[in-house]
């Protein structure tokens, strides 16, 4: 049986020393499946809004705590857990899962600053970080620290409040989690401390997440076809063969650094 298939995974004679999955044809076949898999998804989380996503282990108890730890990496006091701050931190989470954006500025041009003053929070300086899809608070703290303009309003000597939102909910057809930190200073001056939510310890339910699938599917693709170039290079050199076909070896090094961008493909997205 696989030698009469053999042609389509083996360089020999018939196929001018080739593979025939190797060859424009079928590549070409597999960009379309690439492309059809990445339409159904889109497709599917219009049709199906909600299937598709995951839940987060996200807490605003250890997105406090990691903040914190930042600032006292440097030498900075621990910014005080504000309640209305986190009203104000809520509300545009929930803003930008009912009018379906990911930005700090909504389409009826609502600011960050628009939430501060409509929780009630008078202040002197603030500022605004936002994340969606990270499953833990690890990897979200090492996205923003990472990021100069989210690093500088975690370690901003200025803020002295902190309120946080993590909401979950459908963002574009997806289940995601929004975390939204808002940092202030209160016009008066008067700090007042409130006492963060307690933490709930549960189980956390993933599910499929369309960036995963897209990722898995992609990272098959790709090794199958590198699997058959290897193949295809090992048996020509072995046999010694010439043909009329580009080297093996530049189509390998070019899909294997797309593999490696693939696996190195980072959760989650900060703004």
């Amino acid at each position: 049986m696989f030698k009469k298939f053999s042609h389509y995974f083996l360089p020999q004679p018939a196929n001018n020393h080739r593979a025939l999955l190797l060859q424009p044809s079928f590549l070409a076949l597999f960009i379309a499946l690439y492309l059809l898999n990445q339409s159904f998804i889109k497709s599917f989380t219009i049709a199906r809004p909600g299937v598709l996503g995951y839940s987060s282990e996200i807490t605003v108890g250890k997105i406090l705590d990691q903040t914190n730890s930042e600032r006292a990496k440097l030498g900075l006091s621990a910014l005080t857990y504000n309640s209305t701050l986190s009203k104000s931190a809520e509300s545009k989470a929930a803003d930008m899962f009912d009018n379906n954006y990911w930005a700090h500025t909504s389409p009826q041009g609502k600011s960050p600053w628009d939430f501060f003053k409509t929780a009630g929070y008078e202040y002197s300086v603030a500022g605004e970080n936002l994340a969606k899809d990270f499953y833990d608070t690890e990897s979200l703290m090492k996205a923003w620290m990472n990021s100069p303009t989210h690093r500088e309003n975690i370690v901003n000597s200025k803020y002295q409040e902190i309120g946080l939102g993590v909401v979950d909910g459908i963002l574009n057809g997806v289940k995601t989690t929004l975390v939204v930190s808002h940092f202030g200073t209160p016009r008066n001056g008067v700090v007042l401390a409130s006492s963060p939510p307690t933490d709930n310890i549960s189980e956390v339910t993933v599910t499929v997440s369309p960036l995963q699938i897209s990722k898995v599917f992609a990272i098959i693709l790709f090794t199958f076809i590198i699997a058959l170039l290897f193949i295809d290079s090992y048996i020509t050199l072995k046999n010694k063969n010439s043909r009329l076909t580009g080297s093996s070896a530049g189509h390998i090094g070019f899909l294997a650094i797309i593999l490696i961008l693939l696996i190195l493909t980072k959760q989650g997205t900060i703004f």
